[in-house]
């Protein structure tokens, strides 16, 4: 325990190093940067209320703004809202039907909604699952349609005829040049280059399996979301993998952590296991924080290759307080602000918003 919490300590600490750490002399928790869980918005009921806490029913992908705003894909609401720096609800776009409509944000309509990504420009990407279709809410309010049909496929090429299978998730490269997006049922990561407005096929090939290799022998099972790290690596939760892997920027994809079982055990990367990992938020020095959801965790993958668990005690309730005894109903995506000083938590079941602040105290 105590190696693991030094590793935690290292791993959170941006530069790699934390400043005084002694592995022998640590105590958990006090010792973590994020030591306890508090509830950003959301009172438990599913619901579509504005306002601070508001309602929220089944918030999925996060994306956090340079204005310190966090958008969220509210999936039951068939959404997109945000919470505002001064912690209030309020609505972006969608009608809380499900249907198919582009147009002013207030009439448009999705159909479960999975994940967003934020442009510096406030435009807003949705990844629209059961539309099958990446969509766009531009700086003025409009939402159109940006790639993808009327039908599930798996097709590249232009944007109007490109096909998806339940996007799940979506994330700008730096440049905000190219949009990545883990397509859920092709079993496959895709990006669309937002210059030439074409779709390609960066890593899987339409067929569940678990391999690591170059673009096309590669396999995913179910990859429910997608994240860039700042050296432009994408990390991907293979969900029926119950693994964390890695995809560079040429289509290699690695795994950096889990047996491809499904239970519980931290230690050794390779032999960790999640149950249902549906989010992950990198960190500069290569560690990667994971919504592990069946388990009702956060758990920690370091960059030396060890797993340990940050949150919750895999009892699937709600309790806010220190990390050890903090419990989660279903985290389903994990993000940082901009400052790595909060790490903002999704929770499906449990229908909230969570966050663990940075201990400002150390």
């Amino acid at each position: 325990m105590k190696y693991l919490v030094a590793a935690i300590v290292a791993a959170l600490t941006v530069g790699g190093v934390a400043a005084g750490a002694e592995p022998e002399a640590s105590v958990f928790p006090k010792t973590l940067p994020f030591p306890e869980v508090r509830t950003l918005a959301g009172d438990g009921q599913p619901g579509a209320a504005d306002g601070s806490p508001g309602r929220v029913n089944r918030p999925h992908g996060l994306s956090y703004a340079n204005d310190g705003s966090l958008y969220f894909a509210d999936r039951g609401n068939h959404q997109v809202r945000i919470v505002r720096p001064d912690g209030t609800v309020a609505t972006v776009a969608g009608t809380s039907k499900a249907g198919f409509a582009d147009g002013p944000a207030k009439t448009a309509q999705f159909n479960e909604p999975i994940a967003v990504a934020v442009e510096r420009s406030g435009a807003i990407y949705v990844a629209d699952r059961n539309n099958h279709r990446i969509r766009k809410i531009t700086p003025d309010g409009t939402v159109i349609t940006l790639a993808g049909g009327d039908s599930a496929g798996f097709v590249d090429g232009d944007l109007k005829s490109a096909r998806f299978n339940q996007p799940y998730g979506v994330a700008l490269d730096a440049a905000q040049t190219t949009l990545y997006v883990a397509d859920y049922l092709n079993h496959a990561i895709r990006r669309i280059d937002l210059v030439l407005d074409k779709v390609d096929t960066l890593a899987g090939n339409g067929a569940p399996g678990f391999a690591d290799g170059q673009r096309a022998t590669a396999r995913f099972n179910q990859p429910y979301n997608v994240r860039i790290d700042g050296q432009g690596r994408l990390w991907v939760p293979d969900q029926l993998n119950h693994a964390v892997r890695r995809v560079t920027p040429a289509g290699e994809v690695t795994t950096v952590a889990g047996a491809g079982k499904a239970g519980y055990a931290d230690g050794p990367a390779a032999t960790a296991r999640f149950d249902n990992p549906t989010g992950v938020a990198p960190l500069p020095n290569g560690a990667v924080v994971v919504a592990d959801r069946n388990n009702n965790r956060l758990r920690l993958v370091t960059p030396d290759g060890a797993v340990a668990t940050l949150a919750g005690t895999g009892e699937a309730r709600f309790a806010d307080g220190e990390v050890v005894s903090a419990r989660f109903n279903q985290p389903l995506d994990v993000e940082f602000d901009d400052s790595m000083s909060r790490v903002l938590v999704s929770e499906d079941k449990g229908h909230r918003l969570r966050v663990l602040p940075k201990d400002t105290r150390r």
